[in-house]
């Protein structure tokens, strides 16, 4: 468990390995998905990739997820770099950043960022159950267009944690 101060409030977060043989018997969707993948091993990435795919297209979860590069301090075996990590995050909905656990680089800013993606996520869910869906769908449709053609469309790019 690790606590975490965000906004002047404290919120404590769990951390479960699903790939671990201890939690095979966790079922369920999770406020947020963490992938991580080291960014010297390209079999790491392509099963962050599947488990990805995974959790949108076959789960259909719809939880905050962000995909984690870690081990950046290993620059010269780095063989997946960011520019091929970024897109998948852009095509999955999820978020991007790269960590080193050994160097403690961006280590705070992951943890913060996990929590304000569960926290935009709740919010955007319970907008939506109070609107219904036809205003729902139209958020939905005005923000995609957001993203794709305007207003503040850099800001709301994979490498920003603190917005959806």
């Amino acid at each position: 468990m690790v606590s975490v101060l965000l906004d002047a409030e404290e919120s404590t977060m769990e951390f479960i390995d699903l790939e671990s043989e201890l939690h095979e018997h966790v079922e369920g969707e999770f406020d947020c998905y963490v992938v991580v993948f080291s960014i010297d091993d390209r079999n790491t990435f392509d099963r962050g990739v599947d488990i990805l795919y995974s959790l949108r297209h076959e789960k259909h979860i719809g939880s905050a997820m962000i995909l984690v590069g870690n081990k950046s301090d290993l620059v010269r075996t780095r063989i997946i770099q960011p520019e091929e990590a970024k897109p998948v995050a852009v095509q999955y909905d999820c978020k991007f950043i790269e960590t080193s656990t050994v160097l403690n680089m961006n280590i705070d800013e992951l943890l913060v960022g996990i929590l304000k993606q569960i926290r935009l996520k709740h919010k955007q869910e319970r907008r939506e159950r109070l609107c219904g869906t036809d205003v729902s769908c139209i958020n939905k449709s005005r923000t995609l267009l957001t993203k794709l053609f305007g207003k503040n469309a850099l800001s709301k790019s994979c490498d920003n944690l603190y917005v959806l």
